[in-house]
């Protein structure tokens, strides 16, 4: 174990588990000994992330929900409330990347990575507040991106989601310390997952020769995996990092320092 026993039978819901640092996260918290919610939208790939995660530990559910709807996020945390009482740990890791410049972007492209990315984290924060409060880790910890500090060409609406929730993510700290809950954000830079994939794969060149030039200009020349970031998720919600709220930590193989 990691961080000593310091999830042990805790509660905690991740948001985009069905795949990449989303399940990541989740394998974690479940060797901490945690109970997982597994939150995505899709069933079918739902049910197979269940299937092997329940291999690790049965402490393990899943909830199907779109986190930009906001009837679907109240019967989210219904859920949470009716079946465990409290919560500890809210991962708000859901998002989607909808590629296009400023000129070529479409309003229900905006509208779909804008409500996924951002209205998505402020419907789950705010409902799980209630619960986080009857919870002892009372945490939050939100997926941004190395796109929320540095800005980067066709990707206009992703790069506004991730800066808004950055943004978000200090002011719902503010807030929230009265209450004792602290809210914090990783920020990594491009993570081997299936939306990763998609995006290389569909820019000009196709995936490998993508992979590769992203991977030449980060420092330490290589992309993340998604057991590169899913541990600095777990710190903040520990113990270890019980005085630090409003704040993030950059996992981008040294990008943001050039």
């Amino acid at each position: 174990m990691l961080f000593a026993d310091s999830f042990k039978d805790c509660v905690v819901v991740v948001t985009g588990a069905s795949s990449g640092i989303g399940k990541a996260v989740a394998k974690l918290f479940l060797q901490e000994g945690a109970q997982v919610v597994l939150v995505n939208r899709d069933p079918e790939r739902g049910k197979a992330a269940l299937t092997e995660l329940r291999e690790i530990s049965p402490k393990c559910d899943a909830f199907y929900c779109d986190v930009s709807c906001e009837d679907q996020v109240k019967e989210l945390f219904s859920f949470v409330g009716k079946t465990y009482g409290r919560l500890d740990v809210l991962h708000n890791n859901a998002g989607v990347s909808v590629g296009g410049g400023l000129l070529d972007t479409t309003q229900e492209q905006w509208d779909t990575v804008l409500g996924v990315n951002l209205r998505g984290a402020f419907f789950c924060s705010k409902y799980a507040v209630p619960l986080l409060q009857k919870g002892e880790r009372k945490a939050i910890v939100n997926t941004v991106s190395e796109l929320a500090l540095v800005a980067t060409r066709g990707s206009i609406a992703y790069c506004s989601s991730k800066g808004a929730l950055l943004q978000f993510t200090r002011a719902a700290a503010l807030e929230l310390a009265p209450l004792g809950i602290r809210v914090n954000a990783v920020c990594p830079a491009g993570t081997e997952s299936e939306m990763f994939h998609k995006d290389m794969a569909s820019c000009e060149g196709g995936y490998e020769v993508n992979v590769a030039r992203l991977a030449a200009s980060y420092p330490l020349g290589r992309i993340a995996v998604p057991m590169d970031i899913a541990p600095a998720v777990l710190f903040l919600a520990s113990p270890g990092a019980s005085f630090m709220t409003g704040t993030h930590i950059v996992l981008d193989a040294g990008f943001t320092i050039k």
